[in-house]
């Protein structure tokens, strides 16, 4: 069973939101996947990592446009936000939402308060040719971090450690030049998304979460997600890929071994 940790109230309402979901998507025979460190609380500790703030979940691209647009037709147990139906929401992926728990979040340049969340990311198809998918993988890249300069200070976590060269220079640059009023958000929302949508998922050997934290270490060959499998999570269970530990692998190394202290809770967060 998890630990107890600081986070059990938001963690516990999120548990509440998933369930919500699991069941809607069992209804409407929509597929779901853990990611990141949700699949990895599933299996290191069998329900959430103790200082993890929110949930991951992936849903293969067609399931996901459907999802969305079922909650729109359907009455629902939560809110749903996304790019298109809430100028507010900035992230690209979309979120249900909990309102009676709010938490501010301070790992960005400007200061956040949200509602309890669970994030729901599209998981989107690569090219089957080697070379046509690593073309793809640096212009979605760049879509990706234009993306990211149109709502630099919302967005961006410029305090985050081990970043790679490159990301430490282009933060460099958001810091200096005022890079929000040459990005538009709304336009940089939708060519990203055009661009995450070039490969049917249905007809792709390779999946990926492109908007997710590790970016393309989250792209894996269809067969190691499979049909996938359920996991014990703390009173219920979550269904995640089949093989947990090549995708665990591939995203965190040795990932029985807990982190150090100061890199837990990366989002910075406090239940108000």
């Amino acid at each position: 069973m998890a630990e107890v940790s600081s986070f059990r109230p938001l963690q516990l309402k999120e548990l509440e939101l998933f369930k919500q979901f699991r069941d809607f998507c069992e209804a409407h025979d929509i597929t779901y996947y853990a990611l990141g460190g949700t699949l990895l609380g599933a299996v290191r500790h069998e329900g959430f990592i103790p200082w993890d703030d929110d949930m991951d979940l992936g849903v293969p691209r067609e399931d996901y446009e459907r999802f969305l647009k079922l909650c729109e037709e359907e009455e629902v147990p939560f809110e749903l936000h996304t790019f298109r139906n809430d100028p507010n929401h900035y992230r690209y992926f979309a979120r249900i939402e909990d309102p009676s728990m709010k938490v501010r979040r301070t790992d960005n340049q400007t200061v956040e308060v949200s509602n309890a969340w669970v994030d729901i990311f599209p998981l989107d198809g690569m090219p089957n040719n080697k070379y046509l998918r690593e073309f793809h993988k640096y212009y979605v890249l760049w879509r990706r971090a234009a993306y990211k300069f149109s709502c630099f200070d919302l967005g961006v976590n410029v305090e985050k450690a081990n970043r790679p060269l490159v990301e430490r220079l282009l933060i460099k640059v958001g810091m200096v030049l005022p890079v929000e009023k040459f990005f538009r958000l709304d336009r940089e929302l939708n060519k990203l998304d055009r661009a995450l949508k070039r490969f049917p998922y249905a007809k792709s050997d390779y999946l990926v979460n492109a908007m997710g934290a590790y970016k393309f270490r989250e792209m894996f060959h269809k067969q190691y997600y499979g049909k996938g499998r359920a996991y014990p999570f703390e009173d219920t269970t979550v269904w995640g890929p089949e093989d947990y530990d090549f995708v665990n692998t591939q995203l965190y190394g040795d990932y029985m071994k807990p982190p150090a202290e100061a890199d837990r809770n990366h989002h910075s967060s406090e239940i108000l």
